[in-house]
């Protein structure tokens, strides 16, 4: 009697606990890389595409667009997630133009333009590379870009006019020529997938000054020697075989004859014989017409000096680079 009561406790015993564990049973969640929201199934034995079905998903529909963590017909078991990844079907555009419509299953925006070997730049914008893949997905890349050229713009110079008591009167010399300035700019052209990017009906368009060249003035001389002019207008009228550039120097009356045997006056010019030949008539700028008739010490090469009436005359001239017309 004793042994029956032991057998009838123990069949009880193993049927409560086969009970208790139907009414334990785990909760799996499948969750969808597309989607926020997870289906909750029970785990067992069940295969997954029966314990979806019953929670009334299309699993015909589903097999075409998800790939599962574990096969359909696999039993859900006892495992806590389920993922399904979506092959989902996604246009890319990019700089304006469609490159295609993919399959993919990359969980993001960012992996999905990664896998299609998209990089993008500092400058170009698309959908955030955070977002989820969703099927029938449009992403776009616009891609922008900035063309820079150069722009002058040229600044006229001024004229400066000097008088000049060592020219004739009414003549006119440039001492100096002038040179314009310049400002440069820096132009930037914005643009949106190769066209120009608009803004308000306008191309936007940034410019930036980048360096500035400052014009030089032009100088003139003006003369008012009334002397000069007389002397020029008494000339014959000669004409130039050819020009030379000298050093030329002054000097005043020192009571002797030139070369020559005449007796120095204004426009006497000592020169180096060798160079320029006595007797040779000359055009010097600033000091007016003159005749090689003298010689000197310090005369050597192309070095002339140039007689003057008076001391203060001669220092003042000091030494110049001049360019001498040869006269016949």
């Amino acid at each position: 009697m004793r042994k029956i009561l032991l057998n009838c406790l123990t069949v009880t015993t193993i049927l409560v606990m086969v009970v208790l564990a139907g009414c334990s049973s785990k909760q799996v969640k499948v969750t969808f890389s597309d989607q926020e929201k997870p289906v909750i199934i029970d785990s067992g034995n069940e295969p997954l595409a029966e314990a979806l079905e019953e929670k009334g998903l299309d699993v015909a529909a589903l097999k075409k667009q998800y790939k599962p963590g574990i096969p359909w017909d696999q039993p859900v078991g006892d495992r806590s997630n389920i993922q399904l990844t979506c092959n989902c079907e996604v246009t890319l555009q990019v700089g304006g133009k469609k490159v295609g419509t993919f399959h993919t299953t990359k969980p993001t925006v960012g992996a999905f333009l990664e896998e299609r070997n998209v990089t993008l730049t500092e400058w170009d914008q698309t959908t955030p590379l955070d977002k989820k893949i969703v099927n029938g997905m449009n992403v776009v890349v616009d891609q922008y870009e900035q063309r820079i050229k150069k722009k002058i713009e040229l600044i006229p110079f001024k004229t400066k006019e000097e008088k000049d008591d060592e020219l004739a009167k009414g003549k006119k010399e440039t001492e100096k020529e002038g040179k314009k300035g310049k400002k440069i700019y820096a132009v930037v052209m914005h643009y949106k997938n190769g066209q120009p990017l608009v803004k308000e009906g306008k191309p936007v368009v940034t410019e930036t000054l980048v360096e500035t060249i400052k014009p030089v003035d032009q100088v003139v001389k003006i003369g008012t020697s009334t002397q000069l002019a007389e002397e020029e207008k008494n000339k014959p009228k000669l004409t130039a075989t050819g020009t030379m550039t000298v050093e030329a120097t002054g000097y005043t009356h020192t009571g002797n004859r030139t070369a020559t045997g005449t007796y120095p006056k204004r426009g006497t010019v000592a020169v180096d014989p060798d160079v320029i030949p006595l007797g040779t008539k000359l055009y010097i700028p600033g000091y007016g017409y003159g005749v090689a008739e003298d010689t000197g010490g310090a005369v050597n090469g192309r070095i002339i000096d140039l007689f003057f009436e008076t001391r203060s005359e001669a220092i003042k001239w000091g030494r110049r680079t001049v360019t001498i017309k040869i006269l016949k």
